[in-house]
């Protein structure tokens, strides 16, 4: 049974959240947070416009079809309007395109007792369409993510704001109903518009309970897993974002992974199975140690 979340008016803001109390009253509720407390990270005063265009200006991004420059990007992206809008999403995966950058965006915040896409015991057959763990998303005004979504893999996801305001749009996992999936993929809507929907066709979509929140530089929210969002952009815009797995959404990080590969390996999908139960009371006992 679904659980309710309809005593859900608003996202949280809080301060001084506690490793604890952040995956008791959060994580473990599948509830969305915005963690106020700005991370030490030497990327707020080193991720600047200028630096990636001095530094990094001639790496190239193809974005809905067109190959930009970094440089290109972040200039259109400066005078971007609600009328005339910079390329978006211009996602760029740091582990390829910054490697040396990773350390500028630590500590990062804990989200359980592990993260399970870092251990050596999960292979990476099984984390492949994952886009990486570690993106910047460059930005400008007007800009939104142009689908309403659920991340793959029931992935948590973290994402916090270096430059500008970005405001997020998210739908509880019991709002699904309202949210008309795409028949061959689950986690996107076949709405394209949110904010001026067609209602003869997604006539269901009105009764959906929306929550939104602006999530300001030094900020972060944290997504749970199975949580529909998509985000509008007010002014230039740098985010990092994160992926995250622990036990809250292992089973069914486990169950996709099974599902996909039941289709396109089907003499393998017994060993998914088998790897779920097994693997992730490794896991489980490993964690408990944490208490």
């Amino acid at each position: 049974m679904m659980t309710s979340f309809d005593h859900i008016s608003q996202i949280d803001k809080r301060k001084g959240l506690s490793n604890a109390e952040f995956l008791n009253e959060y994580v473990e509720k599948s509830l969305p947070v915005v963690i106020c407390d700005k991370p030490k990270w030497s990327a707020f005063d080193k991720f600047t416009p200028d630096f990636f265009k001095k530094n990094y200006g001639n790496i190239t991004k193809e974005v809905q079809g067109k190959t930009y420059t970094l440089s290109e990007i972040i200039d259109l992206s400066i005078v971007s309007t609600p009328e005339n809008k910079s390329p978006y999403p211009s996602i760029f995966d740091m582990g390829k395109f910054f490697p040396d950058l990773i350390k500028d965006v630590y500590p990062r915040h804990v989200y359980g007792k592990s993260n399970r896409l870092n251990s050596i015991l999960l292979p990476k057959a099984l984390i492949k369409r994952i886009d990486n763990k570690y993106l910047l998303f460059f930005g400008g005004k007007g800009c939104s993510f142009p689908s309403l979504h659920i991340d793959d893999l029931w992935v948590h996801t973290q994402i916090t704001q270096i430059i500008g305001d970005k405001e997020f749009i998210l739908y509880a996992p019991d709002q699904t109903q309202y949210l008309y999936p795409e028949d061959d993929h689950e986690r996107k809507s076949k709405i394209d518009n949110i904010s001026d929907p067609d209602l003869k066709r997604f006539p269901l979509f009105k009764n959906a309970k929306v929550l939104k929140v602006i999530v300001h530089p030094g900020e972060t929210i944290f997504i749970p897993s199975g949580w529909w969002h998509t985000t509008y952009i007010h002014d230039f815009n740098l985010s990092f974002s994160m992926d995250h797995l622990n036990s809250a959404n292992w089973d069914a990080f486990m169950d996709e992974n099974y599902s996909f590969i039941r289709i396109n390996h089907p003499y393998l999908a017994w060993t998914v199975k088998v790897y779920k139960v097994i693997v992730g009371k490794i896991f489980d006992i490993k964690e408990s140690l944490f208490n």
